[in-house]
């Protein structure tokens, strides 16, 4: 009997070893970080990575280091690698009075630092495994990247690195790079692999972190050859600001880099703004033929603060084909929506293609952002300045250098502005699209679309218009074409939006009509005005300047049926000579209206 319960007591000791082990192995274990060494023993980070990668389950690090405000940890080497596939949550918000706050990274709290300044040639986490999860750390200080999360052939997927400040101190104003080794291109966060292998990275996210003040890049997303990086998202991050989001912590590279191929993956929502190159480049690797495609950037602010200041980035707010002042191009069919990229140190967005051949920087759709304020132009085919259109638009450079529309008139009547014009490309114009834009003018004469007001499709001769609602006389607009290919040209020549106009064509009524006639018109001293009524009524005729300010009486009064004649010299109400420009001519009498435009010259 006593044999019999003993092996009943063994066997139960068995089973129940088993049920804790097998649960450790598919739920994972709970790391408990409470002190600042970096040891293998218990308590310290360096141990709770390695006893994590012991075990097969998806385990969690917490933090608990005892005492009030920031805990800093000073590793003396490279820390483990994240080699578990079932995954690690590392979660720095777990410190006593961390927290991310409902506006991450604005509002976040951080206590723990991973300081990398004693570490030597190593990054701050070097993650070979999918399924990772890095939240609530400061990681600042080591020679190479702060976070690496790195393609390997069963692929790295799915990691989250989120509610970070990286390259920045724990007030988020002090920079603390990362990439201090400069002898390659070691930065912030990057998704990547390593030259030569077949590593492959994809659907890894990097989200709500402040990522500011490291070198060369903020983000890094690299494909090398033979490797394949792709679907990977950048999403709501402050990417060379401070915490507030207002002042320049800049990366001293781009603000992100998508290059050597990696392809299909999302910049959206960010704060992209202070940083030392572009904001974000696409680039290809034009020695193998490789291509950067099909990536997104969307809904980002570029070149601004968080309050729509300027925060310019010393170079391109966008980049295609263009790093720094290296052009690779092979970068085709991306596409740079609803963003807002202003007060740029040189173009908003730039397409740069390689002399290799003429398709390598083709396909680029650049569609409802509000771009303005940037130093050169708003969009610039080539890195060259404005580029004219041709006859029947024949050239072949990065986006074929598409013609941009010609806006042949804007005028406004009763609310609503109808903007008419044509497109000369050499694909089937009735599959375009023109896009329509208040502008922000600037010296070039082909300012830059600040405000999308919609789009709307030519005709198979190229004929397009459009009525739109929310412009005044005085407004200017531009436009941009995109060919059934997705290439997007530059903004167009601006056009001023002045009121409904139809020159020399009689506005009639049952009760009458009025004739104006204008001569010499332009006019640089005098010009004369006359016109007809046919009955007895009041007769008023008016000059206003394009912003539809009234700045000149000539006549008003009860007048009889006969023919009226008057004379303007281009002096205002109170005799000051007006500036050389458009104005508008208002005859009006018995109910009836007719404008026509007179220019002044000197």
């Amino acid at each position: 009997m006593l044999k019999n319960r003993f092996f009943r007591v063994v066997f139960f000791l068995l089973i129940s070893i088993c049920i804790i082990y097998t649960l450790g192995y598919l739920y994972g274990n709970t790391y408990t970080v409470n002190n600042t060494n970096d040891t293998n023993t218990p308590g310290t980070l360096r141990w709770a990575i390695i006893q994590a990668n012991l075990n097969a389950g998806q385990d969690t690090i917490l933090f608990n280091i005892p005492g009030p405000g920031l805990h800093t940890i000073h590793p003396v080497s490279q820390l483990p690698q994240l080699i578990d596939t079932a995954g690690l949550f590392i979660n720095g918000l777990s410190q006593p009075g961390a927290s991310a706050g409902p506006n991450p990274p604005a509002t976040c709290i951080l206590l723990v630092e991973i300081n990398g300044a004693n570490a030597g040639a190593s990054h701050g986490f070097w993650i070979l495994s999918p399924n990772n999860t890095i939240q609530g750390l400061i990681v600042d200080s080591f020679e190479q990247h702060g976070i690496r999360i790195q393609g390997i052939p069963n692929g790295t997927f799915n990691n989250l690195i989120i509610d970070n400040f990286v390259g920045i101190d724990s007030s988020g104003n002090i920079i603390r790079a990362n990439g201090r080794n400069q002898n390659r291109f070691w930065g912030g966060v990057y998704i990547e692999v390593v030259p030569g292998t077949t590593g492959v990275a994809h659907d890894n996210t990097i989200q709500s972190n402040l990522i500011s003040g490291n070198y060369a890049e903020g983000v890094g997303i690299a494909n090398c050859p033979d490797g394949d990086v792709f679907a990977n998202r950048v999403l709501k991050n402050y990417i060379g600001t401070d915490i507030t989001g207002t002042l320049d912590r800049g990366n001293i590279h781009d603000g992100v880099y998508i290059g050597e191929g990696a392809h299909d993956n999302v910049v959206d929502s960010n704060l992209i703004s202070g940083n030392d190159y572009e904001g974000v480049c696409i680039i290809g690797y034009p020695d193998n033929a490789i291509k950067s495609y099909a990536n997104s950037v969307i809904h980002n602010t570029i070149g601004l603060t968080i309050n729509n200041q300027p925060l310019p980035n010393t170079r391109d707010g966008v980049s295609l084909g263009i790093y720094g002042n290296y052009k690779g191009g092979y970068a085709p069919n991306n596409a740079i929506v609803n963003n807002t990229i202003a007060y740029n140190l040189r173009n908003g967005i730039v397409v740069w293609e390689h002399s290799n051949d003429t398709t390598n920087t083709d396909g680029n759709i650049i569609t409802r952002n509000s771009i303005y304020d940037n130093r050169l132009l708003g969009i610039d085919l080539g890195d060259n300045g404005v580029t004219a259109n041709d006859p029947n638009d024949p050239d072949n450079g990065p986006n074929q250098e598409v013609n941009f529309p010609v806006i042949q008139g804007a005028s406004y009547v009763s609310g609503q502005t109808t903007i008419t014009g044509t497109i000369n490309i050499n694909t089937n114009p009735a599959q375009a699209t023109v896009e329509v834009f208040k502008a922000k003018p600037d010296p070039t004469g082909y300012g830059e679309g600040q405000a999308f007001l919609g789009s709307v499709t030519p005709d198979a001769a190229g004929n397009w218009s459009i009525t739109l609602s929310g412009l005044n006389v005085g407004d200017t607009v531009t436009a941009t074409t995109t060919d059934m290919n997705n290439n997007t040209s530059e903004f167009c020549h601006n056009n001023i939006i002045v009121l409904g106009i139809e020159e020399d064509i009689l506005h009639k009524s049952q009760n009458g009509s009025i004739s104006v006639h204008t001569s010499p018109n332009p006019f640089s001293r005098v010009v004369k005005i006359s016109f007809s009524i046919q009955q007895h009524g009041y007769v008023t005729a008016k000059i206003f300047d394009i912003t539809g300010s009234l700045v000149k009486n000539l006549l008003q009064g009860n007048f009889s049926p006969e023919r009226l004649t008057l004379t303007w010299n281009g002096n205002d109400n109170r005799g000051n000579r007006l500036s050389s420009g458009l104005y508008l001519l208002v005859v009006s009498h018995s109910g009836i209206q007719m404008v026509q435009t007179i220019t002044l010259i000197d």
